[in-house]
């Protein structure tokens, strides 16, 4: 018969025993708990990194169809059947048609697919987009005129007139006219200074200011015929007007040409001709009109295997319907953190884009490399692709403000050979070319 002392030693092992048993269960079902909370977090993580790039494929495929619209406006998109493209180990499903009841709209569905099996992750990503107001992702969608409720352009409702959205200065003789079988109707200037700008009553800028926080950035294009043959067109400026504050503030950027010296208009003072080789050649130039007195501050020469705007390698005669296009990127960034504009110009000649095509794809057009660089910051040595400037910006930005425009200066008060067509614009915060759900 076992003696007291011993029952208790077993009595203690057994406690012990149990001790430890139960020990051992408390660490197992701790280390269970901690891995499915780990594992919970590391998938829950995995889920939400998978839902982002779905996300992201869907964004992209919805891009990629936009930018094969802008470049091909086909009726119903680029892809009215249902189209699979694969990105590495994922895929965007992409889709567009018509707005049912409203063939102005194009909807553009696309799907991204995010991984495969049972981790699989769907994205959906749908654009409303007004057909006239499409442009390549990254640009802003083109303005609509609020009167005719088609995109700005000098005559939108094809009534013979000037739309009501343009004020001409004084003096400036402006019309729509008929240019015959290959050039139809477009704007038609007479005179040797003349003028247009949007009115502000009807296009209101000040909106697109106020939402992008004291900004305005914008896109502006046109197309430019002349005839300079004979004794016609030896000296012109034609091109765009921008940050425009009043009539004797403002850029320009524009095709200018100058030729023999004895027969200067008035508005082709030393100011140009003393910078810009007076050779019959056509420059592009980007100048300033401070305070009553213009300046240049950049030029290059129309280079005919560069840029494609010119007849021949002698760059004397700008090709018909050739376009100007400028962006005007506005960052607070200049000295204090003040607004500073940085430009960019772009060319294309007629045989990419003729009359009556518009396109907002920047790769397709010329970008413009200042070869001489004038009255700019040291910094900016030419040559260069980028200006930056802050003569002018958008600061104080008023109800009244013209800011954007056309200008043509001539050589002759009987000429009547300037024509401009195919304007448009892009103007960052305007919101009028669709929407995403």
């Amino acid at each position: 018969m076992e003696s007291r002392q011993e029952i208790e030693k077993i009595s203690q092992k057994g406690a012990v025993l149990i001790t430890l048993i139960a020990a051992i269960v408390v660490i197992a079902l701790t280390g269970s708990a901690m891995l499915y909370f780990f594992s919970t977090s590391s998938y829950g993580e995995l889920f939400v990194n998978r839902q982002e790039r779905a996300y992201y494929l869907a964004e992209s495929g919805a891009n990629y169809v936009l930018q094969q619209f802008v470049l091909n406006k086909t009726t119903n998109g680029p892809f009215p059947a249902t189209t699979e493209f694969t990105v590495g180990n994922d895929k965007f499903i992409v889709r567009t048609y018509d707005k049912p009841g409203d063939p102005a709209h194009l909807i553009i569905k696309s799907i991204g697919v995010a991984g495969s099996g049972w981790l699989t992750t769907r994205q959906l990503v749908t654009k409303d987009i007004i057909k006239d107001a499409a442009t390549a992702p990254g640009i802003p969608p083109v303005t609509i005129d609020p009167v005719t409720g088609k995109p700005l352009s000098f005559d939108s409702n094809n009534n013979g007139a000037l739309d009501t959205i343009w004020t001409p200065t004084a003096g400036t003789d402006a019309k729509i006219v008929n240019t015959g079988p290959s050039g139809g109707p477009a704007l038609q200037f007479k005179g040797d200074s003349n003028e247009i700008d949007l009115n502000p009553a009807i296009i209101y800028l000040t909106s697109a200011w106020e939402s992008n926080g004291g900004l305005l950035s914008y896109f502006i294009q046109v197309k430019i015929n002349i005839d300079s043959q004979g004794n016609k067109g030896d000296h012109y400026l034609l091109g765009l007007t921008f940050r425009k504050i009043d009539n004797n503030n403002f850029y320009g950027f524009s095709f200018y040409r100058s030729e023999n010296l004895s027969k200067l208009p008035a508005w082709c003072t030393s100011a140009f001709t003393s910078v810009i080789p007076n050779n019959g050649q056509v420059y592009a130039v980007f100048w300033k009109y401070s305070g009553g007195t213009r300046s240049v501050l950049a030029y290059t020469v129309m280079d005919y295997a560069t840029y494609g705007v010119v007849t021949s390698a002698t760059n004397q005669t700008l090709a018909s319907w050739s376009t100007l296009i400028i962006r005007v990127n506005e960052r607070f960034d200049g000295p204090g953190g003040a607004c500073r504009n940085h430009l960019t110009a772009y060319v294309v000649g007629p045989s990419n884009y003729p009359l009556g095509t518009l396109s907002w794809n920047l790769n397709s057009y010329k970008q413009i490399t200042w070869t001489a660089v004038q009255g700019l910051n040291p910094s900016q040595s030419a040559p260069q692709q980028e200006i930056m400037e802050d003569s002018f910006t958008s600061a104080g930005f008023t109800v009244t403000r013209q800011e954007i425009g056309v200008h043509a200066f001539y050589d002759s008060n009987s000429a009547n050979e300037q024509f401009f067509n195919d304007f448009s614009t892009a103007i960052e915060g305007m919101g009028s070319g669709g929407s995403q759900y």
